[in-house]
């Protein structure tokens, strides 16, 4: 499983759509922290001195990051099965590890990125923000395990793909919208996102976002255990 990690984690860096995607994280980062700076008075008198330095990563990751997340792994088992390179891996590992391995490099992949957005903040806001970081980490997690669980069901990357940019445009749409719809079927689809616990006034709630992510593992673990390589 440890090997799976390390290659799937190495392979991320290498991909030029995740360095575009990385470029742009640290460039909305560094400058909204820089645009921010310069009206902290006024934001401390408003009371979002403390967070608005962090603002801009988590409204980017609000809107962007499922679509971050789907357009680099989307096709992070299926692709696999297609060229039938699986078979190999299978041969040298269980299929858990396959799975688990490829789930965790892609959330290393997430930790570094995030860690270093956050880093570029210090000069300005002169403090790590954790809890914002813990809270990033879960909400990628999320769509990292959506993504897994996708591939994994489905065969075709093509398809996988076309999906992952439909779900996220999709779900933050439906994850705001419930929040001032009265309509219950609409508020029921925004409760299996991660935005109705993201914008609720207690922020433990966010934490609860995990047990999706688990609930999408347990998922591709049970498929994967019992599909044709």
């Amino acid at each position: 499983m440890f090997a799976i990690t390390i290659k799937e984690f190495t392979s991320l860096f290498k991909s030029t759509r995740s360095i575009i995607i990385i470029i742009f994280l640290f460039g909305v980062t560094a400058g909204s922290a820089k645009l921010i700076s310069q009206f902290e008075t006024q934001l401390r008198d408003l009371g979002l001195g403390d967070n608005a330095f962090v603002g801009g990563l988590m409204i980017l990751l609000f809107l962007a990051g499922p679509l971050f997340v789907t357009s680099i792994s989307h096709s992070i088992v299926n692709k696999e099965i297609d060229s039938r390179t699986i078979r190999f891996l299978a041969t040298k590992t269980s299929r858990d590890n396959i799975i688990l391995g490829k789930f965790l490099g892609n959330i290393l992949f997430w930790i570094i990125c995030l860690i270093t957005a956050l880093l570029l903040i210090i000069p300005f806001s002169e403090a790590f923000y954790f809890s914002e970081f813990f809270q990033s980490i879960i909400f990628v997690s999320y769509f990292v395990g959506l993504t897994i669980f996708l591939s994994t069901i489905i065969g075709n990357p093509s398809l996988t793909m076309f999906l992952g940019i439909t779900i996220s445009i999709v779900l933050p749409i439906l994850g705001i919208w419930g929040m001032f719809s009265e309509n219950l079927i609409i508020k029921f689809i925004s409760y299996l996102t991660p935005y109705f616990y993201y914008t609720h006034e207690n922020t433990y709630y966010t934490y609860f976002v995990a047990i999706f992510t688990f609930m999408y593992l347990i998922l591709s673990l049970i498929v994967f255990r019992r599909r044709d390589l």
